[in-house]
């Protein structure tokens, strides 16, 4: 063994991993792993080391082969001149089956004259044509364009003329397709790493909260909110919609009213059920059937209020997030990230704040209040903030990269989860329908970013 030349093919190794990944860490080298291992089979073939550098690694990686793809136009070609010759066929059978209706036949027979029919020569020996001509051709499966007669005759004769049922041309081709895409399909199921990287420009993922214990009367209350907030701190949209969902368990429950306690300050549209006595709701905050009679079905969520918050007051936010990146001059942009929960009521818990960064830098954080972590894949700084509540309303993350663009730090994306409502909604007490006996109850409220972003 060349022990020099050895410790040059493993350099070599080392810039090719450098070269390919921006950061060769373990999510890096996942993303990249078949790029990898096509460089290392360039670099040593059989055991030897090629007679490759760095410079002819890039170009034979980079390199687009001609004939390959000289080849996938003629695939192509093929794939379409199979469909046009499957219209054209399915076409001509239908214009037999017309014919032959016409003339007294049973069409089902597609295309025979009669039960006695006989080839002769390549041809149908009928009394109409079209004729099916002798000539070789590249027979096709018409079983996607018109059903096959249950009882199909079988000929047989010298003459190649066209045959139901023969594999279609192209057929190799299509089928090694699905060969190659049930392989791949077949290796990303069964591939088993402990720390996958995350799709590239995907969302940040919401978290869930604890499912609660469901009692035999149980309240579910869902927000979604939007909150699109421009670089300078004005409002573009801010929507709130909720609703309200009873489920009940047991029979003798059907019919229980619900106390119910808002926050007046914000303008609301709110509607009830049909069946709920929308006046009494209004005068009282009770939420109760019109008929005392009546009941609500069991075991199934059932919609009894819904509401709408549309607001153009930048005081309406209730997490609001400032985003300053200012160019140093010197190739570097600082940036300046605070957040302020100004609705108080709420409890923010596993708030994430992610700022998009140019692709393969490792940002210097300089302060930050919680933690932080470098998504590679989708080029973020996720900003995770465990808890945010009124000990913990104000936060401020301070870090630099190279570049000077400060537009490249928006949009900024927001997620959070909530147990409380933006509207203040909640249900105070359940009684019988009589409003004497109280229900145990149990009830499950979240507030959804549906979109919480700055552009």
């Amino acid at each position: 063994n060349n022990i020099v030349q050895d410790m040059d093919t493993l350099h070599l190794i080392a810039r090719t991993v450098s070269d390919i990944c921006d950061v060769a860490d373990q999510q890096d080298v996942i993303m990249h792993g078949i790029d990898i291992i096509s460089a290392f089979d360039e670099i040593i073939s059989q055991g030897l080391r090629d007679n490759v550098d760095l410079s002819k690694l890039r170009t034979i990686m980079e390199m687009e082969s001609h004939e390959e793809k000289i080849q996938e136009i003629i695939e192509r070609n093929k794939e379409r001149e199979a469909k046009q010759e499957l219209k054209r066929k399915a076409k001509m059978f239908e214009q037999q089956r017309r014919e032959a209706a016409k003339r007294g036949m049973d069409p089902n027979l597609g295309g025979i004259g009669s039960s006695g029919s006989m080839l002769s020569g390549g041809r149908i020996s009928g009394v109409y044509e079209p004729l099916i001509s002798r000539e070789p051709e590249p027979s096709r499966s018409f079983a996607a364009a018109s059903p096959a007669p249950s009882s199909a005759a079988s000929f047989s004769s010298g003459a190649r003329g066209m045959k139901l049922g023969r594999k279609p041309k192209g057929a190799d081709v299509l089928g090694a397709m699905r060969d190659e895409v049930g392989l791949a399909d077949n290796f990303a199921n069964n591939l088993n790493i402990s720390e996958q990287a995350a799709p590239v420009n995907a969302a940040p993922v919401v978290p869930a909260l604890p499912p609660v214990d469901m009692k035999d009367v149980h309240v579910q209350i869902e927000e979604h909110i939007t909150a699109i907030v421009n670089r300078d701190g004005g409002l573009e949209q801010m929507e709130v919609k909720g609703d309200m969902s009873l489920i009940i368990s047991k029979p003798e429950y059907s019919s229980v009213q619900l106390s119910v306690t808002t926050d007046s300050s914000h303008n609301a549209q709110v509607k009830t059920h049909p069946k709920i006595d929308k006046k009494r709701f209004q005068a009282e905050s009770v939420i109760a059937l019109k008929d005392p009679s009546g009941s609500l079905p069991l075991s199934q969520p059932v919609g009894v209020l819904k509401w709408r918050i549309v607001s153009s007051d930048e005081e309406s936010i209730p997490f609001t997030i400032n985003c300053w990146p200012s160019p140093t001059g010197s190739g570097t942009v600082d940036v300046n990230i605070e957040y302020e929960l100004t609705d108080t009521k709420l409890e923010l818990e596993d708030v994430v704040v992610s700022i998009p960064i140019p692709a393969g830098v490792q940002p210097t954080i300089s302060d930050v209040d919680g933690v932080y972590e470098v998504n590679r894949p989708r080029s973020t700084l996720d900003w995770q903030i465990p808890t945010v509540d009124t000990s913990n309303k104000n936060g401020s993350l301070d870090f630099s990269v190279p570049g000077d663009d400060a537009g490249a730090f928006f949009p900024v994306i927001v997620s959070f989860a909530c147990k409380k409502s933006y509207y203040g909604v909640e249900v105070s007490s359940v009684t019988a329908s009589d409003g004497q006996e109280s229900v145990d109850f149990s009830q499950n409220i979240a507030l959804i970013p549906e979109q919480y972003a700055v552009i």
